[in-house]
């Protein structure tokens, strides 16, 4: 049952009442019959308390408003969501972006590392060759000066003598004592 049309019939009802309760207090009062004044009265009275009824009921379950606060907060809540989907679709873009981003540099970081990397081992080549070259030449100097000759008086060069096999097996036993 519809309660707005049950409402508006009541209140079209009590509307008829009342008119019937006004036309019975006139006719009483024109006849001087007292009964039928407040008869009237009470019916008209009756009618008119319907009617109050009706409004506050109307009144009390009117939710006009809160339906209209309850859209605006709906369509509010809707909008901030839709802002809060394309921040997040935004915050993924970027992140994609920079994940992108720090790959790209990674690689490039990478091959800069290798690339001085073989530099550095060629310097180091490089270096090493060089060295190796003043090495022979000063070797090569100290045996045309005969610095390294071993019969030469002034010579630099100390031979060590390895021991022979019979002089190590003397040497044993006094090893072995310690």
């Amino acid at each position: 049952m519809d309660l707005k049309k049950t409402s508006r019939a009541t209140a079209a009802g009590a509307a008829l009442i009342t008119s019937a309760g006004l036309a019975i207090v006139l006719y009483g009062i024109i006849t001087e019959n007292l009964e039928r004044t407040v008869g009237g009265a009470i019916f008209t009275m009756t009618a008119l308390t319907l009617i109050a009824l009706v409004l506050i009921r109307r009144w009390v379950t009117n939710t006009t408003a809160e339906r209209q606060r309850l859209s605006d907060a709906t369509r509010e809540r809707d909008t901030e969501h839709m802002r809060y989907l394309a921040a997040q679709a935004a915050l993924e873009v970027e992140r994609g972006r920079l994940r992108r981003d720090a790959i790209v540099e990674r690689e490039q970081l990478a091959a800069r590392l290798a690339a001085e990397q073989a530099s550095m081992r060629a310097q180091f080549e490089e270096e090493r060759n060089q060295l190796t070259i003043r090495t022979f030449k000063a070797t090569a100097q100290m045996i045309h000066d005969g610095l390294l000759d071993p019969g030469n008086p002034g010579s630099l060069a100390r031979l060590i003598e390895f021991p022979t096999r019979q002089r190590s097996a003397e040497a044993a036993p006094r090893g072995a004592s310690h």
